[in-house]
């Protein structure tokens, strides 16, 4: 059973299937909590990382510690840089929220129009007469 959070640190970490991802090189603490976020691994098996590029695993999907760590779960394989097939997808959603974007000032820019023109037609033109009789 671990007493301290750097017994962890160094553990071999093995995915749901059995497979080795990797070992513990650092811990990811939440400061406010004081609990731990996840596990970072620098160097991860590339049969389930690309390019071996460091991950943090997130402290959720862990399943047991003992003398390893398992985890609950993993995914099969991961990319770190944009699919093929992502990229169009995001490419559409930000020429959406473009779209959103400038529908929401046009909308803005048209109610404060709206806005001052019933402030100048208003009882604050009646106001603003009787203040200039003054």
């Amino acid at each position: 059973m671990l007493t301290e959070i750097s017994e962890l640190m160094g553990m071999e970490v093995y995915t749901d299937k059995g497979i080795a991802l990797g070992n513990v090189d650092d811990l990811i603490v939440e400061t406010d909590s004081q609990k731990i976020d996840g596990l970072f691994i620098g160097n991860p098996n590339p049969l389930l990382v690309e390019h071996s590029k460091p991950i943090s695993v997130p402290y959720r999907w862990i399943n047991n510690i003992g003398d390893i760590i398992i985890l609950k779960y993993f995914p099969k394989f991961v990319q770190t840089g944009p699919s093929p097939e992502r990229v169009p997808k995001v490419r559409k959603l930000a020429d959406d929220m473009k779209h959103f974007a400038h529908n929401a000032e046009e909308k803005i820019s048209h109610a404060e129009h709206a806005m001052a023109d019933k402030i100048k037609e208003g009882p604050m033109k009646k106001l603003a007469d009787e203040i200039k009789e003054i």
